[in-house]
């Protein structure tokens, strides 16, 4: 950025906005989420395979390491949905979280021309 040169970044800018949303976007999800208790019965991931493939293999890993579940809980992000073309959520609060508080004179304004 400081020398204007895309020779000298890391990753592609669009690349890089990608990345940094997705990390945003988690943020917001576990902030807005809630404790649950360790039990496979809740269906908490509805019909996602993949997310009650990576909770098993966390459990595993717990118990493998001597870790009781018994009263244990996580904590279960909200689960956000994204608009593309407007890259928000359809979330007011997570909206809120991503977008921040600003303080002056760093305040950035609703509508940028």
């Amino acid at each position: 950025m400081r020398t204007r040169k895309t020779s000298d970044l890391n990753a592609d800018i669009l690349e890089g906005h990608y990345s940094a949303a997705l990390c945003h976007l988690a943020n917001a999800s576990y902030r807005l989420g809630q404790q649950v208790p360790f039990n496979a019965q809740t269906k908490a991931f509805g019909d996602n395979k993949e997310a009650y493939d990576a909770l098993e293999r966390v459990q595993e890993h717990l118990k493998d390491n001597m870790v009781p579940l018994d009263g244990l809980n996580y904590r279960l992000g909200q689960k956000l949905t994204i608009d593309p073309q407007t890259e928000m959520t359809t979330s007011e609060e997570a909206n809120l979280i991503l977008k921040g508080t600003y303080r002056k004179p760093f305040i950035v304004p609703e509508r940028v021309v």
